[in-house]
């Protein structure tokens, strides 16, 4: 087989790099804003704990106005005020304190730390009146790890992107730069319609050559009815007394492609095919968040009526796709009905003139 590949387009090596940089310099400034609360929970979590009770506390909550002149909204500040009291090596200690925490911190203490509770608090041996009331809480950093994680590993990728072209060969870059634009790949596999379907969806055809007539096709946005019923005319067309392999050929494909050419100059991508793939991915996304929420999401919402931020990651991560999975399932019905470039009607217009 002889198989010659088309023309491949790669972006500017030094563009990937300046990208991945500025990714991953962007990725950094949430982490380092935190970093200082960060280092003082570490050095608080070798700190002795001790069972405090919680004298009094309360729970003001202030609204406001937000949002800009045209969109305004009321936003909720809630400030926890409590009076801890402890016993260290035989000294009571009285702390109070107030402190900004979210809605869902608000509801803990309701719940789990009223008045007459106790609850473990970490204290400064060498003053034992600096204390932490929650000790070890490292979830405010879990965002800004999975930012820098998820930004580096993208800048990375960049890198690699750029590297990968760096070291391409000129003998590669110069053979690909003779492809004629638009021109099929060529391979000398005896000609076949057949085909299978990925777990997307998406048809392959077996044939290199066909492959890649398909996606022209289809770029111009051509169903694969229309597609369907014209490689079926030509199968049709050559039971009446033309030989296969004689009419089929890679000539006549390269016909093909060239009136789909001159048929439309502008190549359309595919969109109703990457919207359907989509939809496969929305889905599987919405089935790995599903268990996720149910397990974690769900009892806390039972015992607090409210959710930190990261609980609701889950929630949205199970109704987002499955919201998305029926906006797209709209679009793709609309794109149906308005992308036809009469290009299926023009193909059988083309075989009938062949015929003749």
């Amino acid at each position: 087989m002889v198989l010659t590949p088309g023309v491949r387009i790669q972006p500017p090596p030094l563009a990937l790099i300046v990208v991945g940089t500025l990714v991953f310099l962007l990725g950094c400034i949430w982490p380092a804003i935190m970093f200082d609360d960060f280092q003082n929970e570490r050095d608080a979590s070798s700190w002795p704990t001790t069972n405090a009770t919680v004298v009094e506390m309360d729970i003001e909550v202030y609204e406001y106005q937000c949002g800009d002149s045209q969109n305004q909204d009321t936003c909720r500040e809630y400030i926890v005020e409590y009076h801890l009291q402890y016993t260290i090596n035989g000294t009571i200690f009285d702390v109070e304190e107030s402190e900004k925490v979210s809605h869902f911190d608000s509801r803990v203490w309701e719940v789990d730390y009223p008045v007459n509770s106790t609850r473990d608090i970490a204290y400064n041996p060498e003053n034992p009146s600096e204390i932490d009331v929650d000790p070890q809480h490292y979830t405010p950093f879990i965002g800004p790890l999975v930012q820098f994680v998820g930004t580096s590993l993208l800048a990375v990728l960049f890198i690699f992107g750029a590297i990968k072209g760096l070291v391409t060969t000129l003998d590669e870059h110069g053979e690909s730069i003779k492809q004629e634009k638009g021109m099929l790949p060529q391979s000398s596999e005896e000609i076949t319609f057949a085909y299978v379907k990925t777990v997307w969806g998406v048809r392959t055809y077996q044939h290199p050559t066909v492959e890649a007539l398909v996606q022209k096709l289809t770029s111009f946005s051509c169903t694969e009815q229309q597609i369907d019923a014209f490689f079926k005319a030509c199968q049709t067309t050559e039971k009446d007394g033309t030989a296969y392999k004689n009419t089929l050929n890679l000539e006549w494909l390269n016909e093909v492609n060239t009136m789909a050419e001159q048929h439309s100059s502008i190549e359309k991508y595919n969109l109703v095919q990457k919207a359907n793939i989509a939809r496969v991915v929305f889905l599987g996304i919405s089935i790995l968040f599903l268990p996720i929420a149910l397990i974690f999401a769900l009892p806390i919402w039972l015992t607090y009526h409210a959710l930190p931020w990261y609980g609701w990651i889950p929630v949205w991560g199970t109704l987002t796709p499955i919201g998305l999975i029926f906006i797209i399932r709209q679009i793709v019905r609309e794109l149906k009905t308005r992308t036809d470039q009469g290009l299926g009607a023009l193909l059988m217009d083309f075989l009938d003139d062949k015929d003749d």
